[in-house]
């Protein structure tokens, strides 16, 4: 598993994490596909830990498989954390 921290993403969690796992899973509806990022105390039965750094990262068997390559990025002014994977495909919303 090759997943990286961009250094404004890797400053941000070591300030935000205290202890904490960032947990991120795949999720997917009528919108397309994508990854929700939360802080978790611990990571779900199942999960697969990555560690950078003094960061844990806990991410669902979908993510695990489909995250190699991707750098987690941090801008306050887009909104927070992303993650730039340069495999992912723009979704097509239904209606």
């Amino acid at each position: 598993m090759n997943i990286s921290l961009s250094p404004a993403a890797a400053d941000q969690l070591h300030f935000e994490l205290d202890g904490r796992y960032l947990r991120i899973a795949f999720t997917t509806g009528c919108g397309g596909s994508g990854y929700r990022l939360h802080f978790a105390w611990e990571p779900n039965e199942g999960d697969q830990v990555v560690k950078i750094g003094d960061v844990s990262i806990a991410l669902d068997d979908m993510s695990y498989s489909r995250l190699d390559g991707a750098v987690i990025t941090y801008d306050d002014a887009e909104g927070g954390f992303m993650i730039d994977h340069p495999d992912a495909v723009s979704a097509v919303w239904c209606g």
